[in-house]
């Protein structure tokens, strides 16, 4: 389906991409706002001390966006069907501006209880609303885009992301020296939010969602949109939500909890929680103590941020030629590869001191293999396949699920990383701790290379329902290439 519009794609895709952005820049941004509300020369506020000698309270503003991820990404699990993408987002937006708002008062003239509870207050709101978005703007983009283009699309998302956490980074180092300006690393999230939400109530409705609606018309109208002057396109595709909604129609009432959809929710939960559970949080960790200890924290910062959006950009150049499981078998490989470096390097391994070492540059030098491998697989590609893999009927839900495990898998490795490391220093002492961290790890990335190979499909290049029709057959999964893609000559059969 080639006659689609090249303008009605970039709307499609560029507003639900800014929820995305936004998202990014609260992590890039709030890293520099943490230390800045430690500083009573630059906070701007009387409270400085409170938040400098509570880690609780430091604690509470990193996480509360994550907090309210989560329950944002809860509340989506029981609305999204009902209220549909497009709506997601422009909640999104409304969560965002609120968020901001509340955020940039609680510098303002507050006493210590009220300034505290508005930033908390406003951390969550704001949070939810990347709840909303992580939903709404993968979903939105996969059920709204040609098929061929698709992956480079739901991709760019993620690209945005880490755009944003780069933005994020940059507005925090240039007011970091400046009275009170953490309020502008967050101020400036108000425009963005206020075009995301201006963008989405311009787009219209995702055609699939019309469809599983049985609203018809509106669907074919939403399909003029992105296929305004290729009305064989337009009708292809009108057909075949057609004929998956008459098979919908046929089958009992859809529960996301029921064996037919077992298959799809394996692999895209499994996705994401292995994403998490392969050290993504605790690698980038040390990458930030190593260089807070040679003197360069704040400028390595925002060169990861740009790095790791080079990389991302090097997965949406090639996703769509390439497919799905290519690039997740030479990422994780990579990352497996990294890992087992790490655990080597770090034995014994004490600090040592500030400035560079060439054990540190070793180690910071895997840190980057690391992050490399990760952004060309895991980083785009999950968020890519729970777009893509589950069932229209179950999709709203499915997708809040694979986000909340998102979210949470996150919270937990970042929590728990240091618990274990403690724990560890008991058990194999303090030279050996690290290693086998890291080499435990290794080991989750291993197993998530037979995890691909065994549960994951191709879905270069096929419509959102030819995915769902292969989910239905119990084809089963063979090699590197996975039956959805045919060889040269070959008839597709799904």
């Amino acid at each position: 389906m080639a006659g689609y519009s090249r303008p009605a794609v970039a709307r499609i895709f560029g507003v639900p991409a800014l929820g995305g952005l936004l998202f990014g820049w609260d992590i890039g941004a709030t890293s520099y706002v943490l230390t800045q509300l430690q500083s009573a020369e630059y906070s701007g506020v009387s409270w400085s001390g409170a938040v400098a000698g509570s880690s609780f309270l430091q604690g509470l503003i990193t996480s509360g966006g994550v907090a309210g991820a989560l329950i944002g990404a809860a509340i989506v699990f029981r609305v999204a069907d009902a209220i549909g993408r497009r709506r997601e987002l422009i909640l999104a937006a409304l969560l965002y501006v609120a968020g901001a708002v509340l955020e940039v008062a609680s510098g303002f003239g507050t006493t210590e209880a009220t300034g505290l509870a508005l930033l908390l207050l406003g951390r969550v709101v704001y949070g939810a609303g990347c709840g909303f978005a992580m939903h709404g703007a993968p979903a939105y983009i996969a059920e709204m885009s040609p098929a061929s283009i698709r992956g480079t699309l739901v991709s760019l998302k993620e690209a945005a992301i880490v755009l944003g956490i780069c933005l994020g980074y940059g507005v925090g180092y240039a007011y970091s020296e400046k009275d009170g300006g953490w309020r502008w690393a967050y101020g400036w999230t108000l425009p963005a939010s206020l075009l995301l939400l201006v963008g989405a109530q311009s787009l219209p409705p995702s055609a699939r969602w019309l469809a599983l609606r049985g609203k018809a018309v509106e669907a074919v109208a939403s399909l003029a949109f992105v296929y305004p002057n290729d009305v064989d396109a337009r009708d292809a595709a009108a057909q075949e939500l057609a004929v998956a909604s008459e098979s919908r129609s046929n089958a009992p009432p859809p529960r996301l909890g029921d064996r037919r959809y077992r298959r799809a929710l394996t692999a895209g939960i499994g996705v994401v929680l292995l994403q998490q559970f392969t050290g993504q949080p605790s690698v980038l960790y040390y990458a930030g103590a190593i260089f807070d200890a040679a003197g360069v924290g704040a400028v390595a910062s925002v060169a990861v941020g740009v790095f790791k959006l080079v990389a991302t950009l090097g997965a949406v150049a090639t996703v769509d030629k390439h497919g799905r499981r290519k690039l997740l078998f030479v990422g994780i490989s990579l990352m497996v590869v990294a890992l087992l470096g790490l655990a080597v390097a770090f034995h014994g391994f004490e600090g040592e001191g500030s400035g560079f070492t060439p054990r540190k540059v070793g180690i910071i030098g895997l840190i980057f293999l690391y992050i490399a491998a990760y952004q060309i697989s895991f980083g785009p590609i999950a968020w890519l396949l729970i777009s893509e893999l589950f069932p229209l009927e179950v999709r709203g839900q499915a997708v809040a699920l694979a986000v909340q495990a998102n979210f949470a898998s996150n919270m937990v490795v970042a929590l728990l990383f240091p618990v274990a490391r403690d724990a560890l220093k008991h058990v194999v002492g303090d030279a050996w701790a690290m290693s086998v961290l890291f080499a435990a790890f290794a080991a989750i990335a291993l197993y998530a290379l037979e995890f691909v190979r065994a549960r994951v499909p191709e879905t270069k290049g096929l419509s959102l329902e030819e995915i769902e029709r292969y989910f239905a057959s119990g084809e089963r999964l063979a090699g590197i290439e996975s039956p959805l893609i045919p060889s040269a000559g070959d008839e597709l059969v799904v």
